[in-house]
This record gives C-alpha cells, sequence and structure tokens, in this order.
C-alpha cells in the first residue's frame, strides 16, 4: 500500500500526467470531429448518386414522350394500330416502369364532333368490336375539344378514354402555352388517376404539329398545330426505379415542385402542396403523413430542371443512423486508449525511477560495473537476435554467450560447447562450406562471412549470419565470431519474392481480363449496335428516295440525318479498332502493319516498318502484348518525342522475338524516366515481365530513343498445355 500511495500522489502532482490528459480530450474531440466530417462526405457521395440517378431516369422518361411525338411527326396520321405497335416495343413495364400511360388527344373542332366520335367507335383496328360507348366527357358544347383518343396500355387507362383535358380551365391553359411555345408541359403537382389501377402521377404534355408546315411564329404553330401526346408517370415506381433500395433505408428523399423555370422560384419550400414524391411515405398516398427524421441531421438540397418546371430535391439523413457501431464508440475508445497510454507510459517511468534507484542501492554491496556489464551486453545480443563465441583452434573448445545457445536451442548447463558439437549443429548441405571458411580465416587471418542454416535438436531449421575474425589475447591465437538469427529476414525476402511474382501475375492476369473485355465489347459494339444502325440506315435511305421529290424540305432533313448516320457508323468502327482492332486476327505482322499505316494517316510523321516476308507464329496474348506495346510507344512518340521519323524492326533472334523502336525526338531526361505520372513505360515494362520477356531503353536529351523488347517464344511446354486445354475442351 504505501507504494501504490506513493505512485498515485506522483502521478497526481506530475506535468506530465497533465499535459498526457489534455493531450487525450484534444484526441478524443479531434476523433469526433473527424468521425463526423467522414459521415458527412459518405452523405454527400450518396446523395450526388440519387440526384445522378433521378436526373438520369427522368430525362429518360421525356426522351420517351419526345419519341412519341417524333411518331407523329413522321407521317400526316398515325393510325391507332401503329401507335399500339410502338408503345408495345418500348415495353414500358420493363425499360420504364415509372410510365404508366403514354396518349395522344387530338384538336377536334366543335363541327367535327359527331364525325369524330363516329370514327372513334368504328375503329376496330384493335379491338374487333371497335369503342361502341365511346363519347367526349365531359358532355356539352365547346368551340373545341382536347380529347384523349390513343391510350396505351388501354386496359389500366381505359377510365380516361375520350376525356376532354380542355374542358378544365387549368389543363386548357398549359395546352395552349404548350402549343404557343413548343414546349413540354408538366402537370406540376401529383394528381391522383382513378379506375382499377389507380395510382399517384405526374402528367407531362408535348404539342403536336403538321408536318411541313412553318414554325417560327406564334401564329404559324397554332395553325400548324393539330393535338398533343402525353405521358403519365407513377412518381413513386419512377423513384424507386432510380434510386437504390439500400439507399432508401438511411436516405430520405423528398422531391418538390417549385415552379416553372420562367417563374420567381423560391427554392426549400416544404410546402406539403407541392411535395412531389417523400421515400419515407410508405402508402405513397400525396395525403399521408410520413414520418419526420428527429435528431440531428445531414441536409442537402439541389434543384433539378425537368422539361419546363423545376424540381428540388431533399436529401436528409440522421447523423447518429450514417454512423456505424465502431464509429460511435470511436471518440470513446481513442481517449480511453491515450489515457491508458499515459498512466502505461507515466507507470514505466514510474518503474525505471524505482529500479534504477533499487539498483544504486544494490549496486553498493555488489560488483556493479562487471554485472552492468555482462547484463547489458546479454540484453543486447538478445535484442539483436546476435550471439558470440570464441574457438581455440589448438583444442577446438568454444566459449559461447548466452545467446548463441539460445539460437541453437542449447542448454547451457548441460552442454559444453566444442568445434565438433558446433559443426554438428551445422544443417548438412551448409557444413563442409561453414568448416572451409572458418579453417580459411584461421589460416589467413580474413574475415569470414557467410550466410547458412543450423539444426536445432527437435529438427528445427533456422537461417544464421556467422562472421569470425582471427584474434589473441596473452597466450593463445583465438577466432572470434559472432552467428545472427536472420531467419525471420529470410522468411520475409522469400514472402516479398512471393508478393512481387503474385503482383506480376495479377497484372497479367488483369492485362488478359482487359484485352478479352475488349475484345467481348467491340464484338458486342459490332453485332448488336453496328446492325441496329444498318437497318436504321437502310429505313432512313428509303425514306430519303420517297421524300426527294414530294417533299424537299423534309428530304433535306433526311439527308442530314444520313450524313449523321454515317458519322455515327465511321465512329463506331474507329471504337471499335480502339477496342481490339480486328486485324489482329490476321497475324501480328498484319496488325502491325495497319497500326504503322494509321499513325503516319493521324500524325503525319514520317513512319519506316522494317519486317520480314515471314510470318511470325506467335500465341493470342503475345501478339495482343506487342500491338498494345507499339500503341503505348506510338503514343509516347505523339506525346513527348516531337520527332519527325520513326523506324520500327521486328525480327527473331534464337528463340526470342525482337521489337526495335527508334525515334529521332527530344529524347528522355534522366530524371523524368522515374517521374511519379509516366505511366507508359511503366505499362510497357509490366507487360514485358509478364511475359518473362526482356526491355532496353536508351535515351539522351537532344538524341532520340530507342526501345527494344524481347519476347520469347511459345516454348514446347506451353505448346503441350495449350494442346491438353484444347482436348479438354473437346
Amino acid at each position: 500500500m504505501r507504494i501504490s500511495k506513493r505512485f498515485f500522489k506522483s502521478l497526481f502532482c506530475s506535468t506530465a500526467w497533465w499535459a498526457g490528459l489534455a493531450i487525450s480530450l484534444a484526441l478524443s474531440v479531434l476523433t469526433a470531429k473527424s468521425v463526423d466530417e467522414s459521415n458527412e462526405t459518405h452523405f454527400s457521395y450518396q446523395a450526388n448518386n440519387a440526384q445522378l440517378a433521378i436526373k438520369a431516369r427522368i430525362q429518360s422518361y421525356i426522351d420517351v414522350l419526345r419519341g412519341v411525338s417524333a411518331l407523329f411527326y413522321t407521317s400526316d396520321r398515325i393510325s391507332r394500330e401503329q401507335f399500339h405497335a410502338y408503345v408495345e416495343k418500348l415495353n414500358l413495364e420493363q425499360s420504364f416502369p415509372g410510365i404508366k400511360s403514354l396518349n395522344f388527344a387530338p384538336r377536334v373542332l366543335a363541327k367535327d364532333k359527331k364525325a369524330f366520335e363516329a370514327a372513334v367507335r368504328n375503329d376496330t383496328s384493335i379491338d374487333p368490336q371497335g369503342y361502341p360507348d365511346f363519347a367526349i366527357s365531359p358532355a356539352g358544347e365547346r368551340s373545341e375539344y382536347h380529347v384523349l383518343t390513343y391510350l396505351e396500355p388501354i386496359e389500366s387507362n381505359r377510365v380516361v378514354l375520350g376525356s376532354d383535358m380542355w374542358a378544365r380551365p387549368a389543363v386548357a391553359k398549359a395546352l395552349a402555352a404548350s402549343r404557343d411555345t413548343g414546349q413540354v408541359t408538366s402537370s406540376g403537382k401529383l394528381i391522383q388517376i382513378n379506375g382499377p389501377y389507380h395510382h399517384i402521377g405526374l402528367a407531362m404534355r408535348m404539342p403536336v404539329y403538321r408536318r411541313g408546315m412553318p414554325l417560327n411564329s406564334v401564329e404559324q404553330r397554332r395553325a400548324a398545330y393539330y393535338g398533343s401526346v402525353g405521358a403519365g408517370f407513377d412518381v413513386r415506381m419512377l423513384m424507386l426505379g432510380a434510386v437504390d433500395k439500400s439507399t432508401m433505408n438511411y436516405l430520405r428523399v423528398r422531391l418538390y415542385d417549385i415552379g416553372r423555370n420562367d417563374e420567381n422560384l423560391a427554392p426549400g419550400t416544404t410546402d406539403p402542396a407541392r411535395l412531389l414524391f417523400d421515400s419515407a411515405a410508405p402508402t405513397g398516398d400525396k395525403h399521408a403523413q410520413p414520418p419526420s427524421l428527429t435528431g440531428n441531421l445531414f441536409v442537402k438540397r439541389v434543384i433539378m430542371p425537368v422539361g419546363p418546371r423545376i424540381w428540388e430535391a431533399e436529401f436528409t439523413a440522421n447523423k447518429a443512423q450514417m454512423a456505424d457501431g465502431y464509429d460511435s464508440y470511436l471518440p470513446w475508445l481513442v481517449l480511453a486508449g491515450a489515457l491508458t497510454s499515459t498512466v502505461l507510459l507515466y507507470s514505466i517511468y514510474y518503474s525505471l525511477m524505482t529500479a534504477r534507484r533499487r539498483a544504486v542501492e544494490l549496486a553498493q554491496e555488489m560488483t556493479k560495473d562487471l554485472r552492468n556489464s555482462e547484463a547489458s551486453l546479454a540484453e543486447a545480443q538478445h535484442m539483436a537476435h546476435l550471439g558470440s563465441w570464441v574457438l581455440e583452434p589448438g583444442s577446438g573448445k568454444m566459449n559461447w554467450s548466452a545467446e548463441t545457445y539460445r539460437i541453437f536451442g542449447v542448454d547451457r548447463l548441460l552442454d559444453e560447447p566444442h568445434y565438433e558439437f558446433f559443426l554438428r549443429h551445422i544443417h548438412a548441405e551448409d557444413r563442409h562450406k561453414v568448416r572451409a571458411g572458418l579453417d580459411h580465416s584461421i589460416i589467413t587471418g580474413e574475415e569470414f562471412t557467410l550466410e547458412h542454416r543450423i539444426t536445432l535438436a527437435d529438427g528445427t531449421v533456422r537461417w544464421v549470419q556467422t562472421i569470425s575474425r582471427l584474434g589473441h589475447d596473452d597466450r593463445n591465437m583465438l577466432l572470434r565470431g559472432t552467428i545472427m538469427d536472420i531467419s525471420e529476414r529470410k522468411h520475409t525476402v522469400e514472402a516479398l519474392k512471393r508478393s512481387q511474382e503474385l503482383l506480376r501475375e495479377l497484372t497479367a492476369h488483369q492485362d488478359r481480363v482487359k484485352e478479352d473485355e475488349r475484345k467481348r465489347i467491340a464484338r458486342e459494339i459490332h453485332d448488336e449496335l453496328g446492325q441496329t444502325l444498318l437497318a436504321l440506315r437502310i429505313d432512313v435511305s428509303m425514306l430519303d428516295a420517297r421524300t426527294g421529290k414530294t417533299h424537299p424540305r423534309l428530304n433535306e432533313k433526311v439527308r442530314g440525318a444520313l450524313n449523321h448516320l454515317d458519322a455515327t457508323v465511321k465512329t463506331i468502327r474507329t471504337i471499335i479498332n480502339n477496342l481490339r482492332p480486328a486485324v489482329l486476327d490476321l497475324g501480328l505482322t498484319a496488325a502491325i502493319e495497319w497500326q504503322v499505316a494509321e499513325f503516319r494517316r493521324r500524325t503525319g510523321i514520317a513512319c519506316d516498318l522494317i519486317i520480314g516476308d515471314k510470318e511470325f507464329v506467335v500465341d493470342d496474348t503475345r501478339a495482343t502484348s506487342l500491338f498494345r506495346i507499339l500503341q503505348e510507344s506510338l503514343t509516347n512518340v505523339i506525346r513527348h518525342a516531337n520527332a519527325t521519323r520513326v523506324l520500327i524492326e521486328l525480327y527473331q533472334e534464337d528463340d526470342r522475338l525482337a521489337m526495335t523502336i527508334m525515334d529521332n525526338g527530344v529524347g528522355i531526361y534522366p530524371e523524368n524516366r522515374k517521374a511519379a505520372n509516366s505511366f507508359g513505360l511503366v505499362g510497357v515494362e509490366e507487360r514485358i515481365n509478364a511475359l518473362n520477356g526482356e526491355f532496353r531503353i536508351q535515351s539522351a536529351p537532344g538524341r532520340g530513343t530507342t526501345l527494344t523488347i524481347y519476347i520469347p517464344l511459345e516454348t514446347e511446354d506451353e505448346t503441350l498445355d495449350s494442346a491438353r486445354l484444347l482436348n479438354s475442351v473437346e
């Protein structure tokens, strides 16, 4: 108890203790701040991702509406059957689950009302029974009607078939504005859609004008206007399809419509009447009161233009939910750890001071210098895993230090060391080298150094380093030596070598995966997108032929579309060649000749190729690697060399394939060769190492650069392995 009281008294009177306490509190506060900043960064990242996903999904839905508008511009009259086929191909349920309806509403004058209703009732293009009960609603006589006539899918939207949107003043005003401006119009607030498939939705409409009529003024657009196309969106389905469900678990998303983009907007509104979506409302009912987040919150608001209106997205998350359990306790753990460390450090300091005082007391009774010297030497040897020994060459007697006994795993009280005893513990494969080296050191007096193995009594093998040097005492010649346990270092070196080998294998695997993925993407672009563009070009060419004389203005637009299609096809071919040039399938020689020709064409730099008539037969991996190395090297010439001439030579040297790339550019400065951002040469070297090749570079400022690459050709073992793989596949 006396010592304990003294310790605590010393502790609380120590300036170091109070300084450690202050530092511990500061570390805890900084950790809490760091955790909060990390969580805020994570929240901002998730909110940005959700915003981008929402904008992309909404834009894709607006693009669908524009596509429907374009359909009606392709012909003076689009039938119900054509409209049905077009919407059916869109596959709304799978591709655009938030779109609940696509519709067309023609403008019907009062004088044409009865004929229009009769035509719709007798329309049997989709339903053999027609629509015998069709009538414009609400009833009544008006100067004009804007009637929902084509509706897809009809099963879930039949309840609004025949509805006159012009009968509602607010809708009529919006339709008139859309007609006069040619822009998309939106309902701007949620609409309760009744019927068997009722949902809360949002409506958007776009005007449709007659083909060939001018649209430069309001009067011209009114004269050309003959109806509108529209889309009904289930906002909840749209949002749930855009934002990942797992994100919704801790991130609350609310959408508000704050008005048209030409109005005086007031961002930051929380008016329930403007609320379009709330991820916390489980039922999707716009009148439902969603649960509110409480506590300390992260909040982020962003503005998104949607057609003619502006939406505001509000993202909120509870700070406590953003932090995992470990983050919540981390500041307290840091505080506890820092305080504990302070106490421990002071305890060590106190113990050292106490031990020193006791050592001084004991030193008065014992031979202090000798004991301290021996203890210090033994401790130093133990810490360094370094033992010492002395050999009398004439008698073979040896004197070992305590650490030497420990390294050999020998009990110093039971075993008396002798030279032959020492040699017996040397590994059998290394014993001759050790004996010869020690004898040579005794004869010549030269220092002997060797890393070798020793065998312990239990069969354990350790790596050690032995160093010996000849010396003398007062009477005899002695061989003094040290032995260091380097097993851990050896294991570390072996692990490092293995890690480098694994890293090289991983790099080679990544290159193979990347090339395979490029090949797959190029094939899919060629097979899918290429064929689609070809079919589209054929259709546009037919349209060009039909409108050449009858519709000159439309024909001009069609020819422009043909030019755009041709440019797109050319771009796709360039992308395919960049991903995986098809010429690689014709052999390495053909691929390199094609690349050189492309280099000349794109840069205008003179490029000479020296290659034999014999085709080099190499596997796809080597051919692809050499091709990519050539691409990277020529890219470096373009970016950095300022060269006017390039020479490329491909030849076979014994069992290796060699490629030399030489330019007359500015060369590479030695300090730039290992620059942090010079990944080109690093990538080339990694590709060559993956194939067990050799890479040489010769360059000097103002004297150009020469790269020489040696790749071993496929060995017989690799050929046999490939044959076995093919046989196993067959």
